[in-house]
Order: structure tokens, then C-alpha cells, then sequence
């Protein structure tokens, strides 16, 4: 007799803090073998950054975590955020034009980045690992390299995307003398996903990858797999040392709006519109093994014809998606400000 495995998922917290969408999750960096840092940062266009406390002990969901400690500097939308690996420095982009780097133990901004910066808004970011460069990209169509003190040391000017960039991540790879990772990849309004050395500015890859805009890119551990998702609805899986090779895809039934890949296996954190799902991309008998919603409900101070117009099958978006370090908790954030806490266990049957 064999033995399979079922994948079971369950609602372990619901954390409320933002009014607004949640833009970005972060949950950091684990500092010894098989620890979960406990680390839990969130992002939201009601320009604040929360940091959250888990109540351990608690067996109740809404009194899974609360937050500590709320930054505020940014004047717009605050668009994405990237921890540094000792999970002392937090960056963060916003539609006001600037990033920001904060010293998580003063919970104070070191350094503004607005000098030679973008001219509209930032939508993304993204820190090396040795945190010395820092990636960003906006809606000016430009991506930009910096270093940690603020000072813009090259924009990108050739071989750009033909609308917003809508994110940018650097690539982990093995080499130990590479400066931050050798290469990054930016995806676009325009449909596609570009791979750059990030030394030289050469593109190495340049392809339409989806009929549309494109919200999302995640990229695994080892920097072997980048992972996108788009307005098209589609989930597509690239190897990194043959980018143009037909990849694995996914429907996930609706427009994508965020992406994780998990830090333990192929598993795939979906986002969309209407949800979210966890996608196998190695399976092939049953490749999305979770999935989950949040339905939207009449709210009390509303009256009762405004009530009736929200519908039974209508759902807060997934906005933001981040998987803990173990691998085995996911967090969702959605478009009316809330995160859930999702526990992903995997049990054995014969």
C-alpha cells in the first residue's frame, strides 16, 4: 500500500490594523536552520507599515497577533517593502515619489531616496542580499540602482519596458563573489518579463510572457525558477537558465494580483481577485492543493438598500501574499485592510 498526502489548510488568525488595501507582507529572514522568525510587517495605501506581535498562546483567530508598532512618513500609497536578511532594516516605495530605509529597532527612517529619483510613482522595490544595492521601478517606466545612502548610481535607459514597471526583484544565485546577486528581473504594464545583469545593465532576457499587464513576479530560493502572474489570468513558471523555453502555467481564474514561492518546496502562492490558492506546479493529478476566499458582507452602518448591492458571490481581493520562513503559514492580505493567517499542514494517507 502506498502512502499519499493530503494538504490541509485552515484559518488560524484574522488580523485587523489597516483601512486600506495591504500593499505588502513581509516576514523575514530566519537567522538560524528551521526557525521561523516570527516576524510579520505589513504595508498599506493608508500609508502606514505595521509591525505585528503573534499571541502564541491563543486559541482564538482574532486574537492571533496585533500590532505593535505603526511607521508613518510616506504622503501616498506605500507600494511594496524588502526586509534586509538580519531583519534590522526595512525599505520601502511609495506613490509619493520616495523610498524610504527604517532601523527596525528605533522604528526611524536613516535614509530618504528622492535625489535623481523617479518623476511619478514608485511601484516597487527590492534589496540585495548582502544589503548594499537597492532596486526600484515606477510608473515613469524607469528602474533604478541604488546604494544604501541614498545616492542613485545608474537609471536603466535601454532595452526598457514600454509602460509601468510594476515590480522588480533581484535573483539569488550561488556565487559567492557575485555583489548582491548577478542578476534581477523587472516585469510590466506591457507584458513583459525582463531579465538584467545586474553589474553590466545587459538585458538577458527580454519576452512577452502575458497579453496584458503583468502585477506580479515571485522567484525561488535558489534563484532557479521566476514566477509570474498576470491581468490575463494566467500563472507561469520559468527556468531561470532558459527563460524563451515553453513554461508551466496555471489559470487561476482570475486577474493576479500577487505571488510567493514557497521556501520549502514548488508550491506557489496564488493571489487574485476573487482569492487565493496555493499551486503545485510539479503536480499533475491535483496541482492546487488550497485555496480559500473573504466574502464580502453588508456592513451595519450601512442602510439597507446600499446593503442589498453587495452580492453573495462578491469577494475582498487578495492584494498582497507572503509565506512564512518554515513554509507552513500563509499570509493574505486583502483589499479592505485585513490579513489572514493561513496554517498549510500536510498529513499522511495510506
Amino acid at each position: 500500500m502506498t502512502e499519499e498526502s493530503t494538504i490541509i489548510t485552515k484559518e488560524i488568525g484574522h488580523l485587523k490594523g489597516h483601512t486600506d488595501w495591504v500593499t505588502a507582507i513581509e516576514t523575514g529572514h530566519p537567522q538560524k536552520e528551521n526557525e521561523d522568525t516570527q516576524v510579520l510587517i505589513t504595508a498599506s495605501r493608508d500609508r502606514t507599515i505595521l509591525i505585528w506581535k503573534f499571541n502564541n498562546d491563543s486559541k482564538v483567530v482574532s486574537d492571533f497577533g496585533e500590532p505593535v508598532q505603526s511607521l508613518t512618513g510616506h504622503s501616498h500609497f506605500i507600494s511594496d517593502l524588502a526586509l534586509t536578511n538580519d531583519n534590522n532594516y526595512l525599505l520601502s516605495s511609495s506613490w509619493d515619489r520616495s523610498l524610504r530605509l527604517w532601523d527596525l529597532r528605533t522604528g526611524k527612517t536613516t535614509q530618504r531616496f528622492v535625489e535623481d529619483g523617479h518623476n511619478k510613482e514608485i511601484l516597487s522595490c527590492a534589496i540585495s542580499n548582502d544589503g548594499r544595492y537597492i532596486l526600484s521601478s515606477g510608473a515613469d517606466r524607469e528602474i533604478k540602482l541604488w546604494n544604501v545612502k541614498g545616492n542613485c548610481k545608474h537609471t536603466v535607459k535601454e532595452h526598457n519596458h514600454h509602460d509601468w514597471v510594476s515590480k522588480v526583484r533581484f535573483i539569488p544565485t550561488s556565487s559567492k563573489t557575485s555583489v548582491g546577486g548577478q542578476y534581477f528581473a523587472s516585469i510590466g504594464w506591457d507584458g513583459y518579463l525582463k531579465v538584467w545583469n545586474n553589474q553590466t545593465f545587459n538585458i538577458k532576457d527580454s519576452i512577452k510572457v502575458h497579453d496584458s499587464t503583468i502585477n506580479a513576479v515571485t522567484v525561488s530560493p535558489r534563484g532557479n525558477f521566476i514566477v509570474t502572474g498576470g491581468k490575463d489570468k494566467k500563472v507561469r513558471v520559468f527556468d531561470f537558465s532558459d527563460v524563451e523555453k515553453p513554461a508551466p502555467s496555471h489559470d487561476a481564474g482570475a486577474p493576479v494580483n500577487c505571488l510567493a514561492f514557497n521556501p520549502r518546496c514548488h508550491w506557489i502562492a496564488i493571489g487574485t481577485e476573487v482569492g487565493w490558492q496555493i499551486w503545485d506546479f510539479e503536480a499533475k493529478d491535483t496541482p492546487v492543493i488550497g485555496e480559500g476566499n473573504f466574502k464580502l458582507e453588508g456592513k451595519k452602518n450601512l442602510d439597507e438598500k446600499a446593503s442589498k448591492k453587495i452580492k453573495s458571490d462578491k469577494f475582498h481581493q487578495v492584494t498582497s501574499i507572503a509565506w512564512n520562513t518554515l513554509g507552513n503559514r500563509l499570509f493574505v492580505g486583502f483589499s479592505n485592510g485585513d490579513v489572514k493567517a493561513i496554517e498549510v499542514t500536510e498529513e499522511k494517507t495510506n
